[in-house]
């Protein structure tokens, strides 16, 4: 069986039909789990309730087959040297003449 935290104060919800099941939204602030008991009443959870219809993503979905075959890629065994290209622009762009121009 599933432990559910209350969202509300995150300790453990003892009795499932007591809980009072809210719609979820990014806004809520949730409690961290606890290990005690929950005492709210009722416990709160920010998750549609079980017992609502399943969501959407419970829909059938149709198989996905395979198109084209992927082509295999040897293995490198080993780099010799890597080039790597020259940057023209100084490595540390010159101090401006007032440092407060620009600041906000």
């Amino acid at each position: 069986m599933q432990t559910i935290h209350c969202h509300f104060c995150g300790g453990v919800v003892k009795g499932r039909a007591t809980i009072q099941y809210r719609p979820p939204r990014s806004s809520a602030q949730v409690a961290l789990p606890q290990l005690g008991t929950c005492t709210c009443t009722p416990p709160i959870v920010y998750e549609d309730s079980p017992l609502d219809a399943p969501p959407a993503d419970d829909e059938h979905v149709e198989r996905v087959e395979r198109v084209e075959r992927v082509k295999r890629v040897k293995r490198v065994e080993h780099v010799e040297h890597v080039e790597r290209r020259k940057h023209d622009a100084p490595v540390h762009p010159s101090a401006p003449s007032d440092p407060w121009k620009g600041a906000v």
